[in-house]
């Protein structure tokens, strides 16, 4: 099955891959980038209990204006999302996908169970914006799920540190290895 055909469920339109040579922050560590906290103490979140009624439609709205708010996607509804990709026969990593969100769309529920988590309500995503400097993710937790909104994560001292780790250890796959350090590379570090 394809990526138009994995995303279309959530209601993300597939508008084709971005290049492996786009100096964007690697999927792995944009959903790592929630875990350093800004000088403000919290990231912009939203999270709804599991057993609020109609909770996978809160949560979505929760998405939506977390998103739209915080610069994810603009008019066009344009945006990038993590996906699964094969570096080799054997070898899979992940990167970035361009989609545009559709008239319809279910990213909490449908989205979750079928590609964008591990099921339905339990999102597991890493969305970017095209500028590449708003990233939005999925959590789930054991009583709760919503969404995280990190900006100004090229700051982050934590955070560059940990990509250059990244791309300086031995056993992180090549593809990650090379986008970490065009990542640091593209911010000055």
């Amino acid at each position: 099955m394809g990526h138009a055909e994995r995303l279309a469920p959530g209601g993300l339109v597939f508008l084709g891959m971005m290049s492996l040579e786009c100096p964007l922050i690697p999927p792995t560590l944009a959903n790592l980038a929630q875990g350093y906290p800004p000088t403000s103490g919290k990231w912009p979140r939203s999270v709804v209990d599991s057993d609020t009624p109609d909770f996978v439609a809160r949560a979505n709205e929760g998405w939506l204006d977390l998103s739209r708010e915080g610069g994810l996607f603009g008019d066009d509804l344009e945006f990038l999302v993590a996906v699964e990709i094969e570096v080799d026969e054997e070898v899979t990593d992940w990167w970035w996908a361009r989609v545009k969100l559709a008239e319809s769309w279910d990213i909490m529920g449908a989205g979750s169970a079928a590609a964008l988590g591990v099921g339905f309500g339990v999102p597991e995503f890493a969305m970017l914006s095209l500028a590449g400097d708003v990233i939005v993710c999925g959590t789930a937790g054991e009583s709760a799920i919503g969404t995280v909104r990190v900006s100004g994560f090229r700051d982050l001292a934590g955070l560059r540190k940990l990509a250059d780790w990244i791309a300086d250890w031995p056993t992180t796959r090549q593809q990650e290895k090379a986008a970490a350090r065009r990542w640091l590379e593209s911010i000055g570090y």
